[in-house]
């Protein structure tokens, strides 16, 4: 099975449209290879938010467990149901987990490979 990685931006609008437009440039060459996965948020602090260390944490022990019910990865994580569900309905809406055909949500991504671009002011 191949390893799948997501690629995290933060990029304004204009940036994420270029980087889109070239990927659809390359494929419109007969380009065919893949071109990965990505997630883009515009500000850092929206990526932060997004990504806290208590979402991080689920993330990390959902892809440790495997499948799971929300109820079980609250026990594993020693947390409140009601948090854990939060979290991991905020993660279900960015794309970082999903939730299968027989109900139980897992990690699919093996590795989040993210760059923080420092600009001058």
């Amino acid at each position: 099975m191949t390893e799948r990685t997501l690629h995290i931006h933060i990029e304004t609008p204009a940036e994420s449209m270029t980087r889109m437009l070239a990927v659809a440039r390359r494929i419109d060459k007969g380009e065919r290879k893949p071109f990965g996965e990505h997630l883009s948020f515009a500000t850092y602090e929206q990526f932060t938010a997004a990504l806290s260390g208590k979402r991080m944490e689920v993330l990390t022990r959902l892809k440790e467990l495997g499948p799971s019910s929300i109820r079980a990865l609250s026990h594993e994580l020693k947390r409140d149901y009601k948090s854990v569900h939060g979290d991991v309905g905020r993660l279900m809406e960015i794309g970082l987990i999903e939730k299968r055909e027989d109900g139980l949500i897992e990690a699919p991504f093996d590795k989040i490979v993210s760059e923080i671009r420092l600009k001058a002011a």
